[in-house]
């Protein structure tokens, strides 16, 4: 596989298409962590260049199957804050997901709602999603995306506990009705004291 393939560019079918038969397609490599800017924002720091991999299925399109599906695959090793400790826990991320290209949203609705129903047949079905030119979604925008859903809600070490804090002790408060026990000589009968 090769690099040469530029992730910023909106993804289509034909576009696609054109790119296997020039060989641009499948393409692979590795990707700086500063080119991602949502997720390194969304952890403590990236440990190293992200890989990624971008291939064709080997079934071409034809009967029954009128699209060409295609893949994504990334790694990732970042450090996220520990929700527990706070302290830095590595989370290492994978993912593989499948794309169909549509010439509009209408289709790729369409073929999400039939998706949802041949998932029983096809379990691939789940992984992949369907997108239209308004999606104008680059690779790179799409391998970020993946990663960022990836991304554990509450990041915690195997083993660990919550930093013990000391807290400032609390003087005890003093009663403000505690002085009122001497002035007052107990229940007087008959006699309004007020």
């Amino acid at each position: 596989m090769n690099a040469k393939f530029d992730l910023s560019v909106p993804l289509s079918g034909l576009a696609l298409e054109r790119a296997l038969a020039s060989q641009a397609l499948p393409a692979s490599g590795e990707i700086a962590s500063d080119q991602m800017t949502r997720l390194s924002a969304s952890c403590q720091r990236i440990d190293a260049p992200i890989a990624w991999e971008f291939f064709p299925d080997d079934q071409p399109p034809g009967p029954g199957h009128p699209r060409r599906r295609w893949w994504l695959k990334a790694r990732a090793t970042l450090a996220c804050r520990c929700e527990r400790c706070l302290e830095p826990v590595i989370v290492n991320l994978s993912v593989r997901r499948g794309f169909e290209f549509f010439e509009s949203a209408a289709l790729a609705d369409a073929r999400t709602e039939q998706a949802t129903e041949e998932e029983e047949r096809d379990p691939d079905a789940a992984m992949v999603d369907f997108l239209a030119p308004e999606d104008s979604a680059s690779l790179m925008a799409l391998l970020e995306d993946e990663l960022l859903l990836e991304l554990p809600l509450a990041p915690k070490h195997e083993n660990c506990q919550a930093p013990l804090t000391q807290a400032p002790p609390v003087p005890e408060k003093a009663n403000p009705f505690a002085g009122l026990k001497g002035l007052v000589g107990g229940p007087s009968k008959g006699k309004n004291t007020l």
